[in-house]
């Protein structure tokens, strides 16, 4: 796999997440083990719209940054072992669960290490 297919596949995951999240809000945060609130149903629709830019962002990344792309790579890469380490605090502590929390978890860390295995190549 090549780093421009990293990119490609992070962003493939970023679609999937946002459209579960806004247009399946309450299936989707239920998922992770939220109780379901009209709050929280406007926070899941804002954050699905999010996860749809920045898997436009991670899509054109591939093709817009040349040859810079290994040391955004890395930049990404660190974005998800930070993201790992929050959704792993979180399902440690309970506050998230469930397929949504776990699932998101091992991608997000596979991901993460592809970034950083495949930006030193």
């Amino acid at each position: 796999m090549s780093l421009q297919n990293v990119f490609k596949f992070a962003a493939v995951i970023f679609f999937i997440n946002g459209l579960g999240s806004l247009l399946m809000t309450e299936t989707f945060m239920e998922a992770a083990n939220f109780s379901m609130s009209s709050d929280l149903k406007t926070v899941g629709q804002f954050l699905g719209v999010t996860f749809l830019g920045l898997g436009l962002i991670y899509w054109r990344t591939a093709d817009l940054a040349g040859d810079a792309l290994p040391a955004l790579g890395q930049t990404f890469g660190i974005v998800h072992i930070l993201w790992v380490a929050i959704i792993g605090y979180h399902v440690a502590t309970g506050a998230a669960a469930g397929p949504t929390a776990y699932v998101n978890l091992a991608i997000t860390a596979l991901v993460g290490i592809a970034f950083f295995v495949m930006s030193k190549k």
